[in-house]
């Protein structure tokens, strides 16, 4: 089910962990480094931490924003890794949460990437962040300082991954290929239905939920509920269909409703 493991890094702060990264991610079969909107550039000293793994390094994809990355690469099993938890976002460990996540995907998910998140060094990722994948999930540290270095958690997450995958009975072979060579995006003739990101916020605006940033409760949790439940592309675009007409009969009655003040 899983043709391959990615490795995201959100908002790098420094670029001597995206390189320690890459080594790691060569260490531990991980077929892809992708960044989104990086705070730091790729440097000598992004070079220098990734010795060894210089050919991962020349791979990296860059996005500027989550919404690019959407766009480009809008199926696979995502899995954040944050330490951040809650009732509205439960957090299991790693091993735990693909075994779950792989025993209730539904049948159209078949043969498809998995992309592991890591935030920031100094926050993580927020709860917008984790709202665009399906999963959240914590990395186990058994001593009491409970921030693990950048590195060394795409280290540990790639190793508990691919531990995990090998004993639901993926063949060594499959896991193989992401060690062999380095993995490009797929290209596509026809490009999939895009999130409906902003027809989710304008209709909730419409409806007159506030979208200030300590008010995205509604938001965050809708877009959450959407992809826990892996829409396919034929939902998006019915999604995005109803959205769109509701918008419209939302802001055609505030016009009717103001021009009768």
């Amino acid at each position: 089910m899983i043709t391959h493991i990615n490795t995201v890094l959100v908002r790098p702060t420094y670029s001597g962990n995206i390189g320690a990264a890459v080594r790691a991610m060569a260490n531990m079969g991980g077929a892809r480094l992708i960044l989104i909107d990086p705070k730091c550039k790729i440097d000598e000293s992004t070079r220098q931490a990734a010795s060894g793994a210089q050919v991962w390094l020349k791979k990296i994809t860059i996005y500027e924003s989550w919404e690019k990355f959407y766009s480009k690469e809008p199926e696979g099993f995502r899995i954040s890794l944050s330490r951040r938890s809650g009732k509205k976002r439960p957090s299991l460990g790693l091993n735990e949460t693909i075994s779950e996540m792989l025993d209730q995907a539904p049948p159209t998910t078949q043969e498809q990437p998995l992309y592991l998140f890591f935030g920031p060094e100094a926050s993580g990722l927020s709860a917008e962040d984790m709202a665009w994948t399906h999963r959240t999930a914590q990395l186990p540290i058994a001593g009491e300082f409970k921030s693990l270095n950048l590195a060394q958690a795409v280290l540990l997450g790639l190793f508990i991954t691919q531990q995990c995958l090998q004993e639901k009975g993926m063949a060594p072979s499959t896991l193989a290929k992401a060690k062999s060579k380095i993995i490009k995006p797929i290209k596509k003739t026809k490009a999939p239905p895009a999130f409906p990101d902003d027809s989710i916020r304008r209709w909730l605006e419409a409806m007159g939920f506030s979208l200030e940033k300590r008010r995205k409760s509604a938001y965050l949790t809708i877009r959450r509920l959407l992809l826990q439940n892996w829409p396919t592309p034929q939902e998006l675009l019915v999604l995005e269909a109803i959205l769109q007409q509701n918008i419209r009969k939302l802001e055609e009655w505030k016009r009717l409703k103001d021009s009768q003040k």
